[in-house]
């Protein structure tokens, strides 16, 4: 057991501490601003993160849209008289359509107006003018 002069000293020691506590606690405050500030740059990257996702997933959704409705519309040998159907504009969105045809003789594609029977239908989708996807697909004269 300790003395009785132990305990005094460690009497005087807590009581000798005066302004402790205040640096104490600016360090508390301190460690909690930063933990707070730290919280709202995660959330503020989530939010971000999100936002960017949304934007990809709506361009793939009108980019397969469109690309639908070109299966579905008939074969079109020369699109630029007569144009395959478009999905309605959609706000901060550009859907671009590019059509190549089949060359059999060089047996790859060209964007030169050529009615093989084969066509390499590509659709872009934009926005602010970052390409965010571009999907391929093949309609072919049956």
């Amino acid at each position: 057991m300790r003395s009785m002069k132990d305990r005094i000293s460690i009497r005087q020691i807590v009581h000798d501490q005066n302004g402790v506590a205040l640096v104490e606690e600016l360090v508390s405050v301190a460690i909690i601003g930063l933990g707070i500030v730290i919280l709202i740059a995660m959330i503020t990257t989530g939010v971000l993160g999100a936002r960017q996702v949304d934007d990809k997933v709506s361009a793939e959704v009108l980019a397969r849209s469109q690309l639908e409705l070109v299966k579905d519309a008939a074969y079109q040998a020369d699109p630029s008289s007569s144009p395959y159907p478009a999905v309605a504009a959609v706000p901060g969105y550009t859907v671009t359509l590019n059509i190549d045809y089949w060359h059999a003789g060089n047996a790859n594609f060209q964007s030169g107006l050529r009615n093989d029977g084969l066509q390499r239908i590509t659709v872009t989708v934009s926005s602010g003018g970052t390409q965010l996807v571009q999907l391929a697909e093949y309609k072919v004269d049956r």
